[in-house]
Formats: C-alpha cells, structure tokens, sequence
C-alpha cells in the first residue's frame, strides 16, 4: 500500500518539477510521448501523472502485492525514485547557476 500512496505522490511531484523545469527553460522533457501531450495541453500530461498511478493503486486492491502486480508496482517505485533523484541533481544545477 505504501508503494501505491509514494507512486501517487511521485507522480504529481514528477509532474510539478517537470513543468517548474520546462516553464524555467532549464530542461526539456525526454519523453517523446509526454513531450507531445504537454504541447497539446499541460491539464493531460498532469491527468496522466496521476490517473497511472490510480490504476496502479486499483490494481493493488483487486490483487494485493501478488506476482506480476508487485513487480510492477516495486519497478515503477524504482523508476520514480530515479527521476526525482534525477529532478533533485537539475535543480541544484538551476540554483547554483541562477545565484
């Protein structure tokens, strides 16, 4: 359950320091796929970064921690916790340049 609730708030984070990082001109996002839904519109690539996580948490409660659900659910923690590590290192880069 904790993996559900850190993969949601990961999501939103991931989403907040995405746009802080494209609106500043610091960095562009690397995603082909996410790089076009936030030319159409910012409101869907914030819906995707926290409608994914949902169904993750939904699939948690048909089937909790079980097999293929809790190998993807403990992956995709680990590859968030890369891109916010990843966020953390720009962002110091971005403060130590703007100072």
């Amino acid at each position: 359950m904790r993996l559900c609730l850190f993969l949601l708030f990961a999501g939103v984070l991931d989403a907040v320091l995405t746009h802080f990082g494209i609106a500043s001109g610091f960095v562009e996002e690397g995603n082909p796929m996410m790089k076009h839904v936030i030319e159409q519109s910012w409101s869907y690539f914030y819906m995707i970064k926290i409608v994914l996580p949902l169904l993750l948490l939904g699939l948690f409660y048909l089937r909790p921690l079980k097999g293929w659900i809790r190998t993807l659910i403990v992956s995709t923690s680990v590859l968030y916790l890369s891109v916010l590590v990843y966020h953390m290192i720009w962002i110091i880069l971005y403060i130590n340049t703007s100072t």
